[in-house]
């Protein structure tokens, strides 16, 4: 008897719904696909538990015949392809023809759908892939499909279901990514009889991300727009203040289809590189298009996933786009507000709790005022000798002011919050203004333009001393800044070495005694995809036997151990992320060690004028935001928030 055999259709169904059909989420997806091919301008979705045992999708689309809604739901039966050429350039977005057969197979089903114009629909019942009744019906023009009992008939597959919340969550971000790609249609969603999503069709893109998630959510991102040899790229990217400890912020699309591409994801991750730290993520709403010829979304049997003809030509364009984004009009992080309010004693003797922009208003007070002047020195063995105090507030004066003028002026009592409030009226309400000399740009340029992403004009930013002589107090038309002077410093240098490294080739300083690593096996299986571009880095390594690599030279502007410390942090992100790393990655990590190590460090006084260069450097640089490793320059205390705390409002 022969071993092979032809598997009957019902068992080929429930094969496909293996790999279509994952949870209520893919059936939805399959159907408004479907829907969005047929010209629909208003898809209405309704699920209960999840989609577990209910999913109702309503669209005004074309609608079918008869003979069309019986053959849809057979297999390799499709409107969308005619001939195999048609694979190399698919504009729509379902083309095999498995997925209703599919779905049918692991359902219960019941289709009613009519042609605009025509007398009558038509309704067709099927149950675990078997057309059980097929009648005329009254129906209005378009398609609505409902589907029960999802794997009623593969009870092992059912189990594999996760809780109806999670279900519906699925759901809901399917149907959000398709909104947000599709701006011109309207949507609705309901889960177990209550509205979860509802917008109408607008004609922007924007304006369907205020829909669905608010005025607030826009503010914090802003806008790509990019143009190259046939790639379009547009859409949103937050600022870096902005971070996500996952990518579920991440709404990426090519030609319009929502998918999951590891090459848009890795462009996201280039672009943000010593700007974010490692960890977390930041908010994207992309979309990339290409020609269709260009891309073939024929990879995935859920039609997720991607393969572009010339993937380093996207990667590239994507992470152009995105960096040209960023480095324009910047925003600074806002200072952080304890959530906590502690308890105050009021007049009364009643205890309240403190509002808490009053508490951060007061804090902030009591870190800008003046210290008390010491009025004896401590006994030379006193254990207060070892303490380091605070440095007085410095206050830029005018500029006829002198050094003796500066030296003469005596630091007032710190006294109360009264006194300090005060202090700050008054730094706030005129002081004598040191606009920086430079400006922020977008990108550097031969010219050196002093202009800015807001509209030309230059930074009024006012010095006002530091903290602790680690943090430079300044004020600007909109609030109070506090700037980390080493992260500042590192963020100038790293820019200028980088830059450095780039325009030229990295020098090898060649070592007296060769340095012997012994890799991990992670870091081994890592180590030969990017031993050319190591090599091209300035990195002279030879591989000895098993695991061991013998490092004979390393890049001049790097000490042996800061380079032995760069090649196993390089392997190890390479074995983490799966992700092949170029020479410029390579050449910032090194610019980003380069520039911690030589930067001003906290603790460190620091003289009105290097505070004043200081400021305007960091103004210069492409991302004045974020140092290399993702920590925060700059925290803005907002006048309204001192408004609020002040009882201005």
């Amino acid at each position: 008897m022969s071993k092979i055999r032809i598997l009957p259709d019902v068992v080929a169904n429930r094969i496909a719904a293996g790999e279509v059909v994952e949870r209520p989420a893919s059936i939805v997806k399959e159907c408004l696909e479907n829907a969005l091919d047929a010209n629909a301008q208003q898809i209405d979705i309704a699920i209960e538990r999840g989609g577990k045992t209910y999913i109702r999708l309503r669209d005004d689309g074309e609608g079918m015949t008869r003979d069309d809604a019986l053959l849809a739901f057979e297999r390799h039966a499709t409107s969308k392809i005619r001939t195999a050429e048609d694979l190399a350039a698919i504009h729509t977005f379902g083309f095999r023809g498995e997925a209703l057969a599919a779905i049918g197979s692991v359902t219960r089903v019941t289709l009613t759908t009519k042609p605009h114009g025509a007398t009558s629909g038509t309704t067709v019942i099927l149950e675990g892939g078997k057309i059980r009744q097929v009648r005329d019906a009254a129906a209005p023009g378009g398609t609505e499909i409902v589907l029960r009992d999802l794997f009623f008939n593969l009870p092992a597959r059912r189990k594999f279901l996760k809780t109806d919340a999670t279900e519906a969550f699925h759901v809901t971000n399917l149907v959000t990514h398709y909104a947000l790609a599709n701006p011109s249609r309207g949507f609705t969603l309901e889960h177990n009889g209550r509205q979860v999503l509802a917008v109408t069709a607008t004609s922007e893109v924007t304006a369907r991300a205020y829909q669905l998630f608010g005025a607030e959510w826009l503010a914090g991102l802003v806008p790509v727009e990019f143009v190259q040899d046939g790639i379009t790229v547009r859409g949103f990217i937050s600022r870096p203040h902005i971070q996500r400890k996952g990518r579920e912020g991440q709404y990426l699309f090519v030609n319009g289809r929502f998918v999951r591409d590891k090459l848009i994801g890795r462009a996201l991750s280039d672009a943000y590189r010593n700007i974010l730290p490692s960890g977390v993520f930041p908010v994207a709403m992309l979309f990339v298009a290409v020609p269709p010829e260009a891309v073939d979304v024929n990879v995935h049997p859920q039609k997720t996933e991607v393969r572009f003809r010339s993937p380093q030509q996207v990667l590239e364009s994507v992470t152009t786009a995105l960096r040209q984004a960023l480095g324009t009009a910047p925003q600074f992080a806002s200072l952080p507000i304890p959530s906590a309010a502690p308890v105050r004693q009021t007049n009364t003797g009643s205890s309240a709790p403190a509002s808490s922009d009053a508490i951060a208003v007061a804090a902030a007070l009591r870190a800008f005022a003046p210290q008390p002047a010491q009025t004896a020195l401590p006994p030379p063995n006193s254990s207060r000798q070892s303490e380091r105090q605070p440095p007085p507030f410095f206050a830029v004066l005018p500029a006829a002011a002198t050094a003796a003028d500066l030296q003469q002026t005596a630091p007032a009592s710190a006294g109360d919050d009264s006194d300090a409030v005060e202090r700050l009226r008054t730094i706030l309400d005129g002081r004598t203004r040191t606009r920086c000399a430079g400006t922020y740009r977008s990108r550097p340029s031969a010219a050196d333009a002093p202009t800015d992403a807001a509209g030309g004009g230059r930074p009024d930013v006012r010095i006002l001393g530091q903290i602790h002589d680690s943090y430079i107090v300044a004020t600007d038309a909109t609030g109070l800044l506090l700037i980390d002077q080493h992260v500042a410093h590192e963020r100038i240098l790293f820019e200028q070495y980088l830059r450095s490294l780039l325009g030229r080739a990295v020098t090898t300083q060649m070592l007296l005694t060769p340095v012997v690593v012994d890799l991990t096996p992670a870091q081994a299986a890592a180590f030969e995809p990017i031993a050319d571009e190591l090599e091209a880095a300035g990195f002279r390594l030879t591989r000895l036997a098993g695991r061991t690599v013998a490092v004979q030279g390393v890049p001049a502007d790097l000490t042996a151990d800061d380079a032995q410390h760069l090649l196993t942090e390089l392997l190890d992100t390479l074995a983490a992320e799966q992700e092949t790393i170029t020479r410029e990655h390579i050449l910032r990590e090194m610019a980003a060690s380069m520039a911690c190590r030589a930067a001003i460090k906290i603790n460190f006084n620091l003289t009105p004028e290097k505070m004043t260069w200081l400021v305007d450097e960091l103004f210069k640089c492409e991302q004045p935001t974020n140092c290399p490793h993702g920590r925060p320059i700059i925290l803005r205390f907002d006048v309204p928030v001192i408004e609020r705390g002040f009882k201005r409002t």
